[in-house]
Parts: C-alpha cells; sequence; structure tokens
C-alpha cells in the first residue's frame, strides 16, 4: 500500500490581489479619514466619538478585503511549484489575521470608552494605538505591493 502526499505552498495570484486592492477605494478613504482623525486636535469627546465609527466602518471594510485577499489574491499549490518568494508570501498572508483582530480590539475599545466613560488618558492611549495600527497595516500593504512586483516576473518565467 502506498500513501502519497502533496505538500501546498502559497503563491501570489497578482492579477486578481492587485485588481482587488486598487478596486476597493472605500477602504482606502476610511482608513485616511482614521489616519487623519488621530492627527487632529480637538476636544477628546470629539476624537472618541470620530473614532468609534471611523474602526467600525473600517473593521468592516477591511474584512471584506481581507476575504476577497485570502480568496482571490493567494492561491495554494503544491510544493513542486514552489518559488523563492513562497516563504515571503506565506509571512505576508498570515499578517491578515493578526491586522483584522488587532482593528476589531481597536474598535471594541472605543466603543466601550464611549458608552462606559472615558479619560483624557484612555482616549490619548487608544490613539497612540490606532497610530501603531496605522503604521502596521501602512507596513502590510507596502510588503503586499512589494510581493506584487517581484512575483509579476517570476509568474511570466513559469508560464
Amino acid at each position: 500500500m502506498s500513501v502519497s502526499t502533496l505538500t501546498k505552498t502559497v503563491v501570489i495570484n497578482s492579477a486578481f490581489l492587485e485588481e482587488i486592492k486598487d478596486s476597493n477605494t472605500a477602504l482606502w478613504l476610511q482608513f485616511s479619514c482614521l489616519h487623519e482623525a488621530c492627527n487632529v486636535h480637538e476636544v477628546r469627546s470629539v476624537v472618541l466619538h470620530n473614532l468609534v465609527g471611523l474602526l467600525n466602518d473600517f473593521r468592516d471594510s477591511l474584512a471584506l478585503q481581507l476575504a476577497l485577499e485570502e480568496s482571490y489574491g493567494y492561491v495554494e499549490v503544491p510544493a513542486s511549484v514552489m518559488t523563492e518568494l513562497s516563504h515571503s508570501v506565506e509571512q505576508v498572508r498570515s499578517q491578515h489575521c493578526t491586522l483584522y483582530l488587532t482593528i476589531s480590539d481597536l474598535a471594541e475599545q472605543a466603543e466601550e470608552l464611549q458608552y462606559r466613560g472615558w479619560t483624557a488618558e484612555h482616549v490619548d492611549h487608544l490613539v497612540r494605538q490606532v497610530k501603531l495600527f496605522d503604521l502596521q497595516f501602512r507596513e502590510h500593504e507596502q510588503a503586499e505591493r512589494r510581493l506584487l512586483e517581484v512575483s509579476r516576473p517570476v509568474l511570466r518565467k513559469k508560464q
């Protein structure tokens, strides 16, 4: 009796991933608004109120974006097709879960502050956390864009 196993690896489906990224203008607009909300010098109650709505909206848009990227932008292939990029692709793809959990946590923190009461220190702490998320999300997007650039020639060579 013989048993064969098929090991798989993940590669970028560059055409779909790029289309997904370029077509979701609402996500990028929301992200820009979220960034701006953290850099305004308003009364903290106003900042908190704005963050609650923006974080919830961005979380929902990000969930859709990441689901589309996971479904169509990344493809599992047999390990025999493995490229030198496969490890990097898997690392970048694995950030999706962390990004979504982080934005969900931030949205929940903002809602809790709004409904249970807040202090200036709490709002300032939340703003710092949102800024950190902003940086992480930008770095993730840059990494995906770099993978797109590098994967195009690799995929063309294989065809």
